[in-house]
């Protein structure tokens, strides 16, 4: 058993970090602002399982303030770390300290997919997407916002399942196709440096780690309420929602009123896990334990 969890966890990491992605350096223009822009010094990654794993790095020579209708509040995503011109850490610090400018290259190409580039003013540029608020109703099954109608020919973004994964097929061929995953879950402690990981029974968790805020999970823990309350950091306001596709055990609706009651506790398990996202975990006094991702202040639309 030891040696399979070690080759299923090789082969998530593979591929996480390194499968499916296409190198591209042969570019010298890009679309962006309804028109072709010159660029230089081009390097990007993409892959076909999800527009979300495109980034790219290059230069351009036009000015600032050359497309001030297109501004916008963009947060970097991370890149796998052997792709290393793109750092979203020091994207996003240089973003707020106001040394680099964030503009709208393209929207809902694909649907639900918004593209930013990072532009600084000596010329260097990041470019990367994010899932819109068009796209974050369509995947969840929401229904659309207002200017969010869906084009007849749209091409929705479906990742294709990994290998090593045990694929789960949704019922909505628009929404993201989820999977079996691994994982150690944490708490935040009221005393410490960061999430530590703490003892539970089988934990079972779905999502696509493409599309962080589908995570959601299922487990039992041991500890009690007054030992966990003592020791951990306790969770406001708590958000989960319902997954088409996900978990039977995971009934969002019911966890929406147990919460809300007292009937259940949250607690912090990793802030920003992603970028703008959380995870949360909710805990039974009969031990039953449930686990989530949400949107936090931070989350860019």
């Amino acid at each position: 058993m030891l040696v399979f969890a070690a080759i299923f966890g090789v082969g998530l990491w593979y591929s996480t970090n390194f499968a499916y992605y296409e190198k591209h350096t042969d570019v010298s223009e890009i679309t962006a602002f309804g028109e072709q822009i010159a660029v230089s010094d081009y390097r990007g990654i993409d892959a076909d399982t999800s527009p979300l794993k495109m980034r790219a790095c290059f230069t351009v020579d036009f000015a600032m303030d050359a497309y001030p209708e297109y501004r916008a509040n963009g947060e970097p995503l991370i890149a796998p770390t052997w792709f290393d011109c793109f750092n979203a850490e020091q994207i996003s610090n240089d973003i707020d300290a106001g040394n680099a400018v964030v503009l709208r290259a393209t929207d809902n190409e694909p649907y639900g997919f918004t593209q930013f580039i990072a532009h600084y003013p000596d010329g260097r540029a990041y470019m990367w997407r994010q899932i819109n608020p068009c796209g974050d109703a369509k995947f969840s099954g929401d229904e659309l916002p207002e200017g969010c109608e869906l084009p007849s020919n749209a091409a929705l973004a479906t990742p294709k399942p990994k290998e090593g994964i045990a694929a789960v097929a949704s019922p909505n061929p628009s929404m993201p196709t989820l999977a079996d995953l691994t994982g150690a879950i944490r708490l935040l402690p009221l005393i410490g440096d960061g999430p530590e990981e703490i003892e539970t029974g089988i934990v079972q968790l779905r999502g696509n780690t493409d599309f962080p805020l589908s995570l959601h999970g299922c487990f039992d823990m041991p500890q009690s309420f007054g030992l966990l309350t003592e020791t951990f950091v306790t969770a406001e306001p708590s958000k989960p929602r319902k997954i088409p596709g996900g978990l039977a055990c995971f009934n969002a609706e019911q966890l929406v009123e147990d919460l809300q009651i007292g009937y259940a506790i949250a607690f912090w398990s990793e802030q920003n896990i992603n970028p703008g996202v959380d995870r949360v975990v909710a805990v039974y006094d009969d031990g039953r334990a449930f686990v989530w991702h949400q949107k936090n202040q931070t989350y860019a639309e």
